[in-house]
């Protein structure tokens, strides 16, 4: 890990030659535009029809990772089942004239399957919004169905593109009543995420460059503590794979608790203690297990809570080191947009400081589209 390049930012910006990290500082702004955009398209004629029967989100990732915080955020206030349907796979045979429609996708490989579940969609009768490239084939289909159509800007085609394809979703969501969006605040912690953690502040200052350093040689576990920061692990642990090649587990509490005890105890714990700063570290036998908790404070249950308290003691008993994924942002999406960026900013500094900057992004899981 060259840990020169990340608090040398001519040359860390000179190094990121794919302009990553640019265009993660774009991600508010992308919130903002694509708000307006989705206003412009007629979200809210939509909203007018009151709460679907169904919410079935047709997506690729990144935006199939909605559905996820759907579920998660909306709970017992959601209204409707929400459901997210596989691309490749026809439209279920009960989707018909009550139900609410999204297909959102930005990538040119897989716009035909979203554009023929957007026809068949159509032609049962489905309300309908679309979510993608402009003047493609999806956005044909949804003009020829009379659907509201949020065309993503060309530009916004990049590693940050999960907002650009997410914001007309949450936003629907929120005009229905499924779960409280409030995009100009989530703007304004994607916002506050990227000047902490931009280029030109030091590493000892910044989080993004501290946590990368913390990741560097390492085999993070994402520990989450709810079912929404869960989907946030899920992203991150994409964005860690796609950037920087790093391989990584996601856990989510309650229910992986005995998963992640097994780890503290396993193959690659620490065998002496992390703490032990006069021990050889020549003689370590490779990358050594850390924890990242992914926190939703006072939002998870109890139960996720206590089960992260316990397993951040046992951590600290064996000696694994913790490292915490945690902004100082509003609780609920602002809180896990903030995280979420966070953990990206990461990734691409992993990235960087082990000058894989060049490398193509071609084998990133699907997670930043091309």
């Amino acid at each position: 890990m060259n840990e020169e390049l990340l608090d040398d930012p001519v040359a860390l910006l000179a190094a990121d030659r794919i302009g990553l990290l640019r265009a993660l500082a774009t991600a508010g702004a992308q919130v903002r535009e694509l708000a307006a955009l989705g206003a412009e398209a007629g979200l809210s004629r939509l909203a007018a029809g009151g709460v679907p029967r169904s919410l079935v989100l047709v997506a690729e990732p990144p935006a199939s990772a909605v559905a996820g915080l759907l579920a998660a955020l909306g709970d017992r206030r959601a209204g409707c089942p929400i459901v997210l349907h596989a691309l490749d796979a026809p439209l279920p045979n009960w989707v018909g004239a009550a139900d609410l429609v999204v297909v959102a996708g930005l990538s040119h490989a897989r716009e035909r399957e979203l554009a023929l579940l957007a026809e068949a969609a159509a032609r049962r009768g489905a309300a309908m919004l679309g979510v993608g490239r402009a003047a493609g084939t999806l956005e044909e289909r949804c003009t020829w169905a009379r659907a509201p159509y949020v065309a993503v800007p060309r530009g916004h085609a990049e590693p940050a593109a999960l907002w650009s394809l997410a914001t007309p979703i949450l936003r629907l969501a929120g005009d229905l009543d499924l779960i409280e969006v409030d995009t100009a605040a989530v703007a304004a912690a994607l916002d506050a995420t990227a000047e902490v953690c931009r280029p030109d502040a030091e590493s000892f200052l910044n989080p993004a460059k501290l946590l990368a350093l913390q990741l560097a040689g390492s085999l993070p576990v994402l520990v989450a503590d709810s079912l929404a920061t869960g989907v946030v692990a899920q992203l991150v642990r994409a964005g860690l794979a796609g950037l920087a090649g790093l391989p990584s587990a996601v856990a989510v509490l309650p229910a992986d608790a005995a998963q992640v005890a097994a780890y503290l105890t396993g193959p690659y714990a620490p065998v002496e203690d992390e703490r032990d700063v006069f021990r050889d570290r020549l003689e370590e036998p490779g990358p050594a297990l850390r924890l990242v908790t992914v926190s939703d404070g006072r939002q998870a249950g109890e139960a996720g809570r206590a089960a992260l308290l316990e397993l951040v003691h046992s951590a600290e008993q064996v000696g694994v080191p913790i490292a915490e994924l945690t902004v100082d942002q509003p609780p609920g999406l602002p809180r896990l947009a903030g995280q979420l960026a966070l953990g990206d900013f990461a990734a691409a500094y992993l990235r960087l400081g082990l000058g894989s900057g060049a490398r193509a992004l071609g084998t990133d899981l699907g997670r930043y589209p091309a």
